[in-house]
This record gives structure tokens, C-alpha cells and sequence, in this order.
């Protein structure tokens, strides 16, 4: 087996991914670069468009066996590149500040050790997802899968993590990172003269209300694990000194570790706002958006990446507790069996989204032979 990777080739893929950050759903020149990298290593088959701008690769064993998948994220952020870079971002107020770069070099890198230890059996399918960031690519991604037909046994995807040693491998069973979704709360009411409010009806008190009440909800309501929810914008009326407003909105990101709670949470929520408006005699309208299941690991997941890891010989680390950031990949697993796991991208690595962080080449090659041995694991080049 030859797992001599050219790091420097991925690295500058790496860079050229970077140089060229677009935010989800216009994936277009991205795309075409991670198309352009693969054809290289012919694969049996590339589908682009898929969800989105996504792209799909195939490579095929000669036997029958399992169909393995390895997922990365393509989007980057609106977020300004302010540190001096030679591949710095060209796209205006955007910036690759999560590291979807990192991750799809280091899905990338599978193509190029494909190439060279071809499969003997079964399927390893490389997927390119758009617009995690929005919540919107893992679903239209397991669309695109059934309508080509693939059928997965097992996809697998990772996510850089700083804070925690450069190359270590992290995941747990159970839940990895949080589910969450956007709640938009629109509150219809009545204008009138704002010397005159009694002949209006104004959304003002409902508001103050319900934006007091779900900032605490988390502590009223018996939850088995950590749920909560976050105002994050609210708007009221127009900037007219002579006018009581009649409409507001609010919006606000619901959190929870497990889906059930996110039920409950959703369900606590809404019957609070229903009943704020009803004693004010406004009308409601409330929608979602950015919605994230929970991404969990099964039992057996968590021991093929532990034992894929520990056959590569890479440092190893079980999570006691799950992150509080949400990932669409949780979508995935209403198909397939599915495997998340984290990388350290270093204790001095900058927070994720922050506009100083950049993703290290470092550890590059260790994500690369972590795929290679959840490949190995399934025993497809035997």
C-alpha cells in the first residue's frame, strides 16, 4: 500500500481554494477547481451540480462491497480577510474562516491515494457539499444522492477543531455537536398616532415579553440535556416619532443537544409566543430557517473511527462533552449510517469564524490517512 501523499500538492490546492472563498449557494469557481484537481486521478465517474454546485466522485472496485463516503464542506464565510496572506481571499468580504479549504484538501487527498492503491471492491464516493453554513446542503446533497441511485453503507465527515492539539482525532458517541434552527417571529398588530396609542395595537409589550421569557426558557422547562434559545435581532415599527407601531419581528436561534429536546423546545416556544399574542390581539406568524439536527455517532461508528485511527497510528481522543455549534452534516444521518469526528488545528489556532483564523497545512496529512484508514477499516482494497 502506497500512502506517500503529496502534501505540497494538496497544500496548494489548499491555497487556491482559499484564494477563491464563495459563500454557500454561489460555489461556482470552487467547484470547478475541486473538479479540475480530481480529473487528474480519474475517477470512474465525477457529477457536478449536485445540490447546488456540488460535486460527487466515484471510485469503483472491481467486486462487490461497501459503499463508503467522505463528505466536506465547500462554503466559506462573510467574513473579511484582515491577515496578510500570499493566498489571501480575492472575493470581497469573504474568507475561508471555518476551514471548508482544509477539509476539502484533505477529501481531495483521497482521490490522489485512490489513484495509486486502486479499490478491489466496493464503492468510495467523495462528496463536495455547498452551503453548510446555511443549513441547506446536506439535504439537497442526500437528494442528489438518491437521484443518481447511490446508495451509502457508511459516510464520514470531520471538522477542525482548535483548542486541541494539532492532528489528534476527537469524537464521542452520542451526540457530537448540537442541533439548532432559526426561529423568525412576525407579530402583526395595528398602527395609530403615537399620540393616540389606544387606537392602535401595538406589538411593543408581547415583545418584551416573549424576548424575556425565551432567554430563560432553558431553565423553566425540564430538559435531559442542554437546551436554550438566544435572541439574536428584533425590530419594531419604523424610526416615525409621530407613529405607535403595529408590526414587529423577532429573531431568534433555537439550541439542544438532542433532537427530542429540540421537539419540546419548538413546541414550548410557540405555544409562549401563541399565547403573548393572543393576550394582545396580535396576529402571529412564525417560520424557520438554518435547521440542523444533531450530529451524533452511534456506538459502532465511534469504534470504526477509533480502531481507523489507531491503525494509522494517529493520537486518539475520546470527547466527554459536545459542542455547542451546530453542522448540517446531522442531516445525513437520516439516510445513512453516519461518522463525525474533529481534528485539532492547534491550541494556538485562532476560534472558528474569527477573522484571524486560517486553517494549518499541518495537519493536512493527518485528516488524508484517517479517510485511508476508515477505507482500510471496510477492506476494500482486499
Amino acid at each position: 500500500m502506497d500512502i506517500n501523499l503529496d502534501i505540497e500538492k494538496l497544500i496548494a490546492l489548499r491555497h487556491r481554494l482559499h484564494e477563491n472563498a464563495e459563500v454557500s449557494n454561489q460555489e461556482e469557481k470552487t467547484a470547478l477547481i475541486i473538479v479540475e484537481f480530481l480529473e487528474q486521478f480519474k475517477p470512474n465517474q465525477i457529477w457536478k451540480n449536485i445540490g447546488g454546485h456540488g460535486v460527487i466522485a466515484q471510485f469503483k472496485g472491481e467486486e462487490k462491497g461497501e459503499n463508503v463516503g467522505f463528505r466536506a464542506d465547500i462554503d466559506a464565510l462573510h467574513i473579511a480577510e484582515t491577515i496578510d496572506l500570499e493566498y489571501a481571499s480575492k472575493t470581497p468580504h469573504t474568507a475561508h474562516k471555518c476551514g471548508h479549504d482544509g477539509h476539502m484538501a484533505m477529501v481531495a487527498g483521497i482521490a490522489s491515494y485512490l489513484k495509486k492503491n486502486p479499490l478491489k471492491k466496493g464503492n468510495v464516493y467523495l462528496i463536495f457539499q455547498p452551503a453548510e453554513e446555511t443549513g441547506e446542503g446536506a439535504e439537497r446533497i442526500n437528494k442528489g444522492l438518491s437521484e443518481l441511485g447511490i446508495k451509502l453503507d457508511y459516510l464520514f465527515g470531520l471538522h477542525n477543531l482548535p483548542d486541541f492539539p494539532k492532528g489528534e482525532i476527537l469524537t464521542k458517541t452520542g451526540t457530537f455537536a448540537a442541533a439548532s434552527r432559526g426561529m423568525v417571529i412576525k407579530l402583526f398588530g395595528k398602527t395609530s398616532h403615537a399620540a393616540e396609542p389606544e387606537y392602535g395595537i401595538s406589538p411593543v409589550i408581547a415583545m418584551a415579553k416573549i424576548t424575556t421569557e425565551m432567554t430563560r426558557i432553558h431553565r423553566t422547562i425540564d430538559f435531559s440535556d442542554l437546551s436554550l434559545a438566544t435572541v439574536i435581532h428584533s425590530e419594531l415599527g419604523e424610526i416615525a416619532f409621530g407613529t405607535s407601531p403595529g408590526y414587529g419581528e423577532i429573531r431568534i436561534t433555537l439550541r439542544a443537544m438532542k433532537d427530542e429536546d429540540m421537539s419540546i423546545l419548538i413546541d414550548e416556544a410557540e405555544n409562549l409566543i401563541h399565547k403573548y399574542c393572543e393576550d394582545d390581539g396580535l396576529g402571529c406568524e412564525i417560520s424557520y430557517t438554518e435547521v440542523f439536527p444533531s450530529t451524533t455517532n452511534s456506538d459502532e461508528a465511534y469504534n470504526i473511527m477509533k480502531d481507523a485511527a489507531t491503525s494509522m497510528n494517529l493520537n486518539f481522543k475520546q470527547l466527554k462533552t459536545p459542542f455547542k455549534w451546530s453542522e448540517d452534516f446531522g442531516q445525513y444521518k437520516l439516510q445513512y449510517k453516519t461518522g463525525f469526528f474533529g481534528i485539532g488545528s492547534g491550541m494556538d489556532c485562532p476560534h472558528l469564524h474569527d477573522e484571524f483564523y486560517d486553517f494549518p497545512d499541518e495537519i493536512i496529512e493527518q485528516g488524508v490517512k484517517m479517510y485511508i484508514g476508515l477505507i482500510n477499516y471496510f477492506g476494500l482494497h482486499s
